[in-house]
Formats: C-alpha cells, sequence, structure tokens
C-alpha cells in the first residue's frame, strides 16, 4: 500500500516538476509530501533507522 502510494506521489511529482518547473512551490511540496511517504516506508521496513 504505502508502495504505491509513493509511486502514484513520485508519478505527480514529475507531472508537477514539468508543468511548473522543478522550483515551483506546487512542485516542492509534492516532493517534501513525497519524501513523507519515503520515510514512512523506511520506518516500516527497518525499524530504529531513526532511533
Amino acid at each position: 500500500m504505502l508502495q504505491q502510494s509513493i509511486e502514484k506521489k513520485r508519478a505527480e511529482l514529475m507531472l508537477k516538476a514539468k508543468h511548473y518547473g522543478f522550483g515551483a512551490k506546487e512542485t516542492l511540496t509534492c516532493s517534501i509530501e513525497l519524501d513523507e511517504l519515503i520515510i514512512a516506508y523506511q520506518e516500516n521496513r527497518l525499524p530504529g533507522l531513526r532511533h
């Protein structure tokens, strides 16, 4: 489930970057959301990683 969310958000990020550019607020917000999903995935896969 989390992997699917990551892939969906990654595709959304690429579309926003194409449309708005890499430095646009919309793109950066989406990038932060993707980062958060990836961190959550890593924490689920590797408990204790951030402790």
